[in-house]
């Protein structure tokens, strides 16, 4: 006997939830390798350009298709409050799965549920009131509706119980996994500002818990003794863009700091591989995928020792989060690091990586459609 699983997409706006997209489709995608119809018969509730942003999952997986862009999220909340209920009840499914942190008003059949961390609580002052209020609301009503609560982390596990007062034992970890990267025909061309001279990589959108201005005061240091050393910002723009940017014009970054916004994934995987070290200073995190994203593709790792990133990266390569020193002395480290030292570090992050696969968290997902 098969079980028929609604996974709820319609928060999924293309190139704009961050890491979670990457997360999900992953997740999704490893399902599909390890299973069969005749075991789980998944599918996917999208939003319209889901399909050309995941061709192979809409391929591969029945989609009931939304005709909106996601972009107007009053009309979003409203189709999952409307169109995603009347989808169900048609379909017929045995669970439904909100892999979005929310759960509708209206959420006929059993109900799975997954939070991939609680920022807005457990950082309000980075968020509007508006936005703290809606969260603080539907997160524990959420969760209570829930058969069961799926999380990327025991971290971010840990506060679900704590802040929403689930039980323990419905909370499932299931950890997130990274694809090996993908291999092109003609490698993207690095940005030419770059030149030959050694950089390091930060992917990540301007969130305030991101951390950027300690990156950049401890990148300054190091650029005093280290002339030809360069740093790359990736990611989108959010509310502390406007302290990055003063901060890289000051006159000891001016010049050394190239902040490109998002980039496409071919140019992501050139940054990638040709950088000195992948550096994630991020105060909070539910799992923390450029690091295991980084360790995958074999490049060295510092990384904060702050929310669930310690549970990922390997302990030597832990910084304390707002240590402007410490991240100094750390990223000079890796910097200076002779070439058979640097070989062992890559081969000891292939290692923790290999942890992470994708077998594993497509057996606890479907594990938690089970229960």
């Amino acid at each position: 006997m098969s079980l028929d699983v609604l996974v709820n997409l319609l928060w999924l706006v293309p190139g704009v939830v961050g890491g979670s997209e990457e997360s999900t489709t992953d997740a999704l995608r490893a399902v599909a390798e390890v299973t069969t119809p005749d075991r789980v018969r998944i599918r996917l509730a999208v939003l319209a350009p889901f399909l050309s942003a995941h061709p192979d999952l809409a391929e591969h997986f029945e989609c009931d298709v939304l005709d909106l862009d996601g972009r107007d999220k009053p009309r979003r909340v409203l189709a999952e409050q409307t169109w995603l209920a009347s989808r169900t009840r048609a379909a017929r499914v045995d669970v439904v799965h909100h892999a979005g942190g929310g759960v509708p008003l209206r959420h006929p059949g059993r109900t799975g549920l997954t939070v991939h961390d609680l920022q807005p609580l457990d950082l309000p002052h980075h968020f509007h009131r508006t936005k703290r209020a809606y969260i603080r609301a539907m997160a524990g009503r959420s969760a209570r509706a829930a058969a069961v609560v799926t999380v990327p982390s025991r971290f971010t596990r840990d506060r679900v119980v704590a802040t929403l007062g689930v039980p323990p034992g419905k909370v499932l970890v299931v950890p997130w996994s990274v694809r090996p990267p993908q291999v092109h025909d003609e490698p993207f061309p690095l940005p030419p500002w770059l030149g030959d001279d050694p950089f390091l990589l930060y992917p990540a959108i301007t969130y305030p818990h991101k951390n950027h201005r300690v990156l950049l005061d401890a990148f300054a240091l190091v650029a005093r003794t280290h002339p030809d050393l360069r740093l790359v910002l990736t990611g989108g723009v959010s509310s502390a863009e406007g302290e990055v940017s003063e901060r890289i014009a000051r006159p000891d970054l001016d010049g050394r700091v190239l902040r490109t916004g998002r980039v496409p994934a071919a140019q992501l995987e050139a940054l990638f591989a040709a950088a000195r070290a992948v550096v994630v200073p991020s105060a909070y995190e539910g799992f923390g995928l450029p690091v295991l994203e980084a360790m995958v593709r074999g490049v060295p790792v510092v990384a904060a020792d702050a929310g669930s990133l310690p549970e990922v990266a390997r302990p030597e390569d832990l910084v304390p989060s707002d240590d402007v020193e410490a991240w100094a002395a750390a990223v000079a480290a890796v910097v200076e690091e002779p070439a058979d030292r640097r070989a062992e570090r890559i081969r000891a992050g292939h290692d923790r990586a290999a942890r992470f696969d994708g077998r594993r968290t497509a057996t606890a997902l479907l594990d938690a459609y089970g229960r």
